[in-house]
């Protein structure tokens, strides 16, 4: 008996180790510090930052530029970028767990790290050499800090910067938002890299932004403005960084980036200046396959002839718990198509914009390094961009707006919004719209343009728009008006000569249009038939209400809470009026305020660090504001979490001079909370305030509070 359980106990032993071996998370332990090192020796980057901690970079060269703003974008917000490392390697699932488990699968699908690979990848000699010394300047970072890096996380490579380029930048235009359907409700996998950005899920809130422009003819005293005002979420891997980038090679570019993106996509120049806003082109297609085996396809039907799948595998893993986590194989189906899904409802093949594609890299870069507006639309050309309508300004006076995108060529006739069938090879797109086909304007003459996340067919007066029959129908070019741009046509329109403080009031209005769904549901709701008196109460509060979200706004609270749970975090969803919902939110007010109509202040604030106040703004204003929706009952208000964050203004004079100006909501810190700057801009972003922005060298070093060299702090 002794044996036969020493025995036992020898092959539970045996089965211990052999399972600990197999999820043993692999840790690769080649990065070699002095050898990161060396390859930073040939980079020479000087650091300066000024009062409120923003980092502007000076180098010899492009290259050195952007090894040091790698650096100074480590130093302030690393933990945030190893996500994207992580998830431009396909790998965020054995760091952070099942949840990133199906992006993962998606990344391998996609076949991202082949295309990156591959020797036809376009790549030029100057593109290459700043990502290059983007990586770089991360490691040499990782080198000189282990303690802040995830082991087995370095060395970064140019190929990895890319891949998170090529992998990342679909979802903005909604990838996700097509796959997920293809699912039931019940196995839908979360595959969009949005829902991980903030303690609140704000898929859509977050893709919104503004941004206009003022042309010397429809300004009051001749100046060219241009406001860049993009909507993110506040916090994580989505959240803006500002950072001035300098070089004796003609780069001086002030913007914001996001963390690990090796490259500034929108900001201000000496010369030009620009914004991306999300928009929402159709760019994605998808085909119901018909294969031979539902069960185990190896096989489909394409114009009436079988095709071998492309068969692949992907391979990744799932964190569990410690060093451990389980390596996990699935299946990576092509067609002709693209890549395959295998859902529950049966066979999918996408085809989309951004497969293989990461020229973005390159077209930011050209549109940075750009003198003129004729150099800045060449870089348009490139269309690497994916999607994002793109507003423009420069000192000479033009302006100009594109609803850009990477749009499809597809043939007229089908029904391009459904899906489609897949055994016919007609209705596999190959070729891209050329950037002239897109819907644009380039210096109207009636003298301003917006974009506000809407239709590219209402940016500006009447008289200048472009017509919508003039733009074939397979673009998919979406109809939405929202708040936003209501709001923009019913305060720009009517002004002839716009002031300076004109354009600051009007970026910042936090009124609801009659039109919006918002005031549609508050007239409703003070229409419905009642005879309880808390319901009539809160009725009359909503009647009195004059549709402004500003902080002393008695009103708001009350309808601004109640149409997010009616109508969505964007006033999107359809739902009736319910007196049941205006009078839950009531009754919260009245127990955390002691009245049903608190002032907007008290409710509505902006949190960080030992820094609490109270903001102008609300869902789909033009000072957009998205709140953690549960705050009232959690901590007594609602925490802004997304909308206005980035905000810059390029103002220049008729003799060419610039005025630049920014504010970041919360400060240059992004991590370090015993940084000064983790929310050194938190009062003056609340206040509406900016602050004025070093653009020469004469005047960054006139404002230096630290000045060093990666390396040397």
């Amino acid at each position: 008996m002794k044996k036969i359980l020493f025995s036992l106990a020898g092959l539970v032993a045996i089965v211990l180790v052999g399972a600990a071996v197999y999820l043993w998370t692999p840790v690769d332990r080649s990065f070699d510090p002095d050898a990161a090192r060396a390859a930073a020796q040939p980079y020479d980057a000087r650091i300066v930052r000024d009062e409120f901690g923003v980092a502007h970079v000076m180098g010899r060269t492009d290259a050195d530029a952007h090894f040091g703003f790698a650096y100074a974008h480590a130093e302030d917000a690393w933990e945030i970028m190893e996500e994207t490392i992580m998830a431009g390697r396909g790998m965020a699932a054995q760091y952070r767990g099942q949840g990133d488990a199906p992006a993962d699968y998606l990344y391998d699908l996609f076949r991202v790290e082949q295309a990156v690979a591959a020797e036809d990848f376009p790549v030029p000699d100057d593109v290459r050499a700043i990502v290059r010394a983007y990586a770089a300047g991360l490691n040499l970072f990782g080198a000189e800090h282990p303690e802040r890096v995830t082991p087995g996380l370095l060395p970064v490579t140019e190929a990895d910067i890319h891949a998170a380029v090529m992998w990342l930048t679909p979802f903005f235009y909604l990838l996700d938002g097509h796959l997920e359907p293809l699912f039931s409700e019940t196995d839908a996998p979360q595959v969009s890299p949005w829902g991980r950005t903030a303690r609140l899920d704000l898929p859509d809130a977050v893709r919104g932004s503004n941004g206009f422009a003022v042309a010397p003819s429809r300004s009051a005293d001749g100046h060219t403005r241009l406001i860049v005002n993009s909507h993110q979420p506040m916090n994580g891997r989505y959240a803006w960084y500002e950072i001035h980038l300098m070089s004796e090679e003609g780069l001086n570019i002030f913007g914001g980036t996001f963390p690990g993106l090796p490259i500034v996509p929108q900001g201000i120049t000496p010369n030009t200046a620009w914004t991306h806003t999300v928009n929402r082109p159709d760019l994605v297609d998808i085909y119901k396959l018909d294969v031979d085996d539902e069960d185990d396809p190896q096989a489909y039907r394409l114009d009436g002839e079988w095709r071998d799948f492309d068969r692949g595998e992907a391979e990744f893993r799932v964190k569990l718990w410690g060093p451990f986590s389980l390596p996990v194989t699935r299946d990576a189906l092509w067609s002709e198509h693209g890549p395959v899904l295998s859902t529950p409802s049966g066979h999918y093949a996408l085809r989309f914009a951004g497969m293989g594609e990461t020229r973005a890299i390159e077209q930011w870069y050209r549109m940075g390094k750009a003198r003129d507006v004729n150099e800045w639309r060449e870089a348009l050309d490139i269309n690497g961009v994916l999607s994002f309508n793109i507003v423009y300004g420069d000192r000479d006076g033009n302006i100009g707006t594109i609803y850009n995108g990477r749009v499809p060529d597809r043939i007229a006739g089908p029904d391009w919004q459904s899906i489609l069938p897949g055994d016919d090879s007609r209705l596999i797109w190959r070729e891209f719209h050329a950037v002239s086909d897109l819907p644009q304007h380039w210096n109207p003459e009636c003298g301003w343009l917006f974009s506000a996340n809407a239709t590219p067919f209402m940016v500006t007066d009447e008289a200048c728009e472009n017509a919508r029959a003039d733009f074939s129908t397979t673009m998919g070019i979406e109809d939405r008006i929202t708040n936003r741009s209501r709001r923009a046509v019913a305060l720009f329109r009517p002004d002839a000569s716009i002031t300076r403080e004109d354009l600051m009031r009007y970026r910042s209005d936090t009124r609801y249009d009659p039109e919006s769904l918002l005031m549609q549901l508050v007239v409703e709701l003070v229409s419905l038939p009642s005879d309880e008196a808390d319901v009539r109460a809160a009725q009359d509060v909503l009647r009195n209400w004059d549709g402004h979200a500003d902080t002393p706004s008695r009103g708001a609270a009350l309808a601004v809470i109640t149409g997010v749970r009616t109508l969505g975090r964007e006033y999107m969803d359809e739902a009736d009026a319910s007196l049941d919902t205006l009078l839950e939110v009531a009754s919260e007010l009245e127990a955390v305020f002691g009245r049903i109509d608190p002032e907007w202040g008290e409710v509505n604030r902006i949190v960080r660090g030992e820094e609490n106040w109270p903001l102008d703004g609300a869902p789909d204003v033009l000072r957009a504001i998205y709140s953690d929706e549960d705050g009232l009952a959690t901590q007594g208000y609602l925490n802004a979490l997304a909308g206005d964050t980035h905000i810059m203004v390029a103002d220049w004079a008729p003799d060419g001079t610039l005025r630049a100006e920014s504010i970041l909501q919360y400060g240059a810190a992004t991590v370090d909370e015993t940084s000064p700057h983790y929310d050194d801009q938190v009062e003056m972003f609340s206040k509406g305030e900016y602050r004025t922005l070093a653009m020469s060298q004469e005047a960054v070093l006139a404002s230096a509070v630290e000045d060093y060299r990666p390396g040397e702090r």
